[in-house]
């Protein structure tokens, strides 16, 4: 697999998994009462489903864009990554 190819699996794998602690951390900890609203819900498994796609979605895009924004540009930098 190329190099620039498995980079950026690798770096939205890791914001996907960011994001779903994030998320976690947030039906747990209760916050705001969404812990409550998701428990409580006669369709527990899409809510959860929709949350955890909604969160990995969007911190695996924030993490591979920071990551690919501070790639370094030189060739000889980038094949120690």
């Amino acid at each position: 697999m190329p190099k620039l190819v498995r980079f950026v699996i690798v770096n939205s794998a890791l914001g996907v998994l960011i994001g779903w602690f994030v998320a976690a951390g947030v039906v747990y900890f209760n916050i705001n009462g969404f812990g409550d609203l998701i428990w409580g819900s006669s369709s527990r498994v899409a809510a959860i489903f929709i949350l955890l796609m909604s969160f990995g979605s969007t911190f695996g895009f924030a993490v591979m864009a920071t990551a690919v924004m501070l790639m370094p540009v030189d060739k000889d930098e980038f094949d120690k990554l």
